[in-house]
C-alpha cells in the first residue's frame, strides 16, 4: 500500500479515549449480567482484551471506574431527555421525562440495566457509591418540582399541588415500576403502566 494511502495514525489521546472507552464497555456489561460483585478489575480487563494492570492503572480502584461508569450513564440519560423536552412544560413536560425512563425497561438496555444493578446495590454490597444515586436523586427532584411549578404558573396544573410532594411521589413510582419490570419481566407491561399512570396524573394534577 502506498505511503499516501495508509490511513493516519491515531494520536496518543485517540488510543487512551478507545481504550477507556472499551473498559468501560466492559464493565458496563458484566453489572449489567453478572451485578456489582463480579465486575473485578481482572474480570473487566479480560472482558475489555485489555490486562488487570491497565485498568488499574486508569481508575485505580474498582469504585472509582465504576463512579465514572454511573455519571456517564446519567449524562447520557440527562441529554436525551433535554432534547426531548425541548419546547414542552407542565403535564407534557412530565409525560415525557415518565417516557425517557419507562420506555423499553421491557426489555431494557444494557446502561439502563446497569445503573438500576448498581443503585440497588449500593443500598447494600456497594454503599461506598450510594452517594453518587443519592445526589442525582436530588438533582432529579429539583427539576421535576420546577417542571411542576412552572406549570402552575402557566396555569396547566393545579394551583393546591405541592409540587415537591408530587415529585417526590413520581420519582418512587417510576423507580417502582423499573423495578418490578425487571424482578418479573414475564408479567410486565411497560406500556399499559406509562398509560396507567399518565391517566392518573391528568385525573390528580390537570385543573
Amino acid at each position: 500500500m502506498p505511503a499516501d494511502t495508509l490511513p493516519p495514525r491515531r494520536t496518543q489521546a485517540e488510543r487512551v479515549a478507545e481504550s477507556d472507552t472499551r473498559m468501560l464497555q466492559a464493565a458496563l456489561r458484566l453489572v449489567a449480567t453478572r451485578g456489582y460483585s463480579q465486575a473485578t478489575l481482572e474480570a473487566i480487563g479480560a472482558e475489555s482484551g485489555y490486562s488487570r494492570g491497565l485498568v488499574s492503572h486508569r481508575w485505580g480502584t474498582k469504585d472509582k471506574l465504576l463512579e465514572e461508569l454511573v455519571e456517564r450513564v446519567i449524562e447520557d440519560f440527562r441529554t436525551g431527555l433535554l432534547a426531548r423536552l425541548r419546547g414542552l412544560s407542565g403535564l407534557d413536560a412530565v409525560f415525557c421525562e415518565i417516557d425517557c425512563y419507562l420506555e423499553g425497561m421491557d426489555d431494557p438496555p444494557l446502561s439502563s440495566r446497569a445503573f438500576f444493578v448498581l443503585m440497588l446495590e449500593s443500598i447494600g454490597p456497594a454503599p461506598q457509591i450510594r452517594e453518587h444515586f443519592a445526589r442525582f436523586s436530588r438533582r432529579w427532584h429539583t427539576s421535576l418540582t420546577r417542571t411542576l411549578v412552572k406549570g402552575q404558573q402557566a396555569g396547566s396544573i393545579r394551583a393546591d399541588v405541592k409540587a415537591a410532594d408530587e415529585a417526590r411521589l413520581l420519582i418512587a413510582t417510576l423507580r417502582g415500576l423499573r423495578t418490578q419490570s425487571m424482578l418479573d419481566p414475564a408479567s410486565s407491561d411497560i406500556a399499559r403502566d406509562i398509560a396507567a399512570l399518565k391517566n392518573s396524573l391528568t385525573q390528580r394534577l390537570a385543573p
